[in-house]
């Protein structure tokens, strides 16, 4: 099959899911492009209800990766009463240590 690309169909996609949604939460794994492309939509529709970063970007280098949460409330990505939480570290290990968490805390393990 041949791939085709088709960004303003993804953009269509995720302005629909934003939109539709009464709680918007958002887990940012890593940095970069995706991570602001997520808190970039959530500003559209008042920010984020709820944000889980895990990240080992250091937050005094100025990169944009190691932006701390509460900095996203400034620019209106996150609500200044949203529930949110940076973790420091390596995402490869943390990440399935907490959906392991998650999934003994909600009996889905």
């Amino acid at each position: 099959k041949q791939v085709k690309l088709d960004l303003l169909e993804d953009e269509r996609k995720i302005s629909e899911y934003i939109y539709s949604v009464d709680n918007l939460t958002g887990i940012i794994l890593g940095g970069g492009i995706s991570k602001h492309h997520l808190i970039w939509w959530s500003q559209f529709r008042g920010g984020l209800d709820y944000a889980v970063q895990i990240t080992s970007a250091p937050e005094w280098d100025g990169s944009l990766s190691g932006a701390q949460t509460r900095e996203a409330i400034s620019w209106g990505k996150i609500k200044p009463q949203a529930k949110h939480v940076t973790v420091p570290g390596d995402v490869t290990i943390l990440f399935p240590v907490l959906m392991g968490y998650v999934a003994k805390k909600t009996g889905v393990a």
